[in-house]
Formats: C-alpha cells, sequence, structure tokens
C-alpha cells in the first residue's frame, strides 16, 4: 500500500506553511523552524516530541481556516507516524 493511500502524505505549499511558521515564530520552533523550504529533510523518531511542541506553538498562531486544516493535517501525519514507529518523516523542499 503506498503511503498516500495510508494517509502518510501532507502536500503543502512551501509559501502557506512558512507564513504559519513565522506566525508562530519560527525561532521558537526546534524542527520546523530550522526546516529549510528549498531543501530536503528527513526526521525520525527522536524528532517527535519536539515536533509535537512545535505544531502545539502552530495551532495557538493559526489564524485562518486553512491554517487551521493545516494543522490538522499536520496532527494527523504525526498521530500516523506514532502508530508506525520505524517510519521516517521525509519533507521535501520546494
Amino acid at each position: 500500500m503506498t503511503a498516500e493511500r495510508r494517509g502518510w502524505v501532507l502536500d503543502v505549499e512551501v509559501d502557506e506553511l512558512l507564513s504559519l511558521v513565522d506566525s508562530a515564530g519560527s525561532s521558537g520552533l526546534l524542527v520546523l523552524g530550522g526546516l529549510d523550504p528549498w531543501s530536503d529533510t528527513v526526521l525520525d523518531r527522536r524528532d517527535l516530541p519536539q515536533l509535537e511542541a512545535d505544531v502545539d506553538r502552530l495551532e495557538a498562531a493559526v489564524g485562518t481556516d486553512a491554517q487551521r486544516e493545516l494543522v490538522a493535517a499536520i496532527r494527523k501525519l504525526l498521530t500516523c507516524w506514532q502508530a508506525e514507529p520505524d517510519l521516517l518523516l521525509h519533507c521535501y523542499g520546494d
């Protein structure tokens, strides 16, 4: 079964994610604030607790329905990742 069919793919425009990360104060986001939007990054299980904390900060900074949907989609992806501890999270830059 493909990752997309299993709900393990989140396709987000770089500008949309950057806008939300900036609203949340990118310097305080240890994982998301450090992503280079033009390069690829691979995260592993050790990054999950900090990534969850980053998503909490994103949620507090939500200003639009689109941003609220984005945070919900990221949370869903993290839930899938928690259920499959051997997975890696690949972030593909623009």
